[in-house]
């Protein structure tokens, strides 16, 4: 996915809206409707992506905010990000753009997810692109079958 489109904001709350299976729905009411306050038990890497598992059988692949791809982490493993965010909440929601640094200064919408515990906010804070919040499934089994992400 371009993650240099722009999108509509909900008329509610200001986040993104985004199309899943042709409906037009406020990205941050699908996140808190799946995944909201729900304990991560687990990660795994399936089909290039790190999912983030879920207490109730959810399951989110960490998409990257400026090219969808797989989440471009800096000094830190995909397999380190499981075991830090393994056991904590989802506590919160939030959203922003990063802006490219070329003379395009292309920009990209940002979904962030504020997890529990007791370090400073921006450290239990992962950005990620729409594309998670779209690719969350209610049950997390598909990707055993060999499931692609959509």
């Amino acid at each position: 996915m371009s993650s240099s489109v722009r999108y509509p904001m909900c008329p509610n709350d200001g986040f993104p809206l985004i199309d899943v299976d042709g409906a037009i729905v406020c990205s941050v009411e699908r996140a808190d409707a799946l995944i909201g306050g729900q304990q991560v038990t687990n990660a795994t890497n399936a089909n290039g992506y790190l999912y983030l598992n879920f207490a109730n059988g959810a399951s989110m692949p960490l998409t990257c905010p400026c090219c969808g791809g797989r989440l471009h982490l800096r000094g830190l493993s995909h397999e380190q990000l499981g075991q830090m965010l393994a056991g904590r909440n989802v506590e919160g929601f939030r959203h922003g753009e990063w802006v490219g640094g070329d003379e395009a200064g292309q920009r990209h919408p940002i979904f962030a997810i504020q997890f529990s515990g007791q370090e400073d906010l921006s450290a239990r804070t992962i950005q990620v692109g729409l594309d998670s919040v779209h690719c969350i499934q209610e049950d997390s089994s598909y990707r055993e079958n060999g499931s692609e992400l959509h």
